[in-house]
């Protein structure tokens, strides 16, 4: 059975994925379902090769990033200061430090800080 012109084809999709042929003829179809649904798979020969992503999906994935960048940059930072723990004579010292005052506390506290700017 002979097709007709390519505008005139029906592409059949399922929801949410376009084949990439489709990109040229269909593109403010492509792009009207990625701005409804966040995002849109292209396929190759019924295989995946890319995903349209709306400019607000985009900039939300964007902000999780960041946000799981900052914290597991600060988790990362929270291990190594709580690896202390588990060194040899870590309670007796910690046992130590219990009973000393604040103002001893805030002292050594602002002595390590000026040793790290130090660095």
């Amino acid at each position: 059975m002979p097709l007709g012109p390519r505008s005139e084809q029906k592409v059949v999709v399922q929801e949410g994925v376009w084949p990439s042929s489709s990109i040229r003829t269909r593109w403010r179809d492509i792009v009207a379902e990625a701005n409804t649904s966040g995002e849109v798979l292209v396929t190759h020969h019924h295989r995946a090769e890319v995903v349209i992503v709306s400019l607000a999906r985009y900039e939300q994935l964007k902000r999780k990033a960041a946000a799981t960048e900052a914290l597991s940059s600060l988790r990362d930072e929270f291990d190594r200061e709580m690896a202390v723990l588990r060194l040899p004579g870590a309670a007796k010292k910690l046992r130590k430090l219990s009973s000393v005052s604040p103002e001893r506390i805030a002292a050594a506290a602002n002595a390590a800080s000026a040793r790290r700017k130090r660095r």
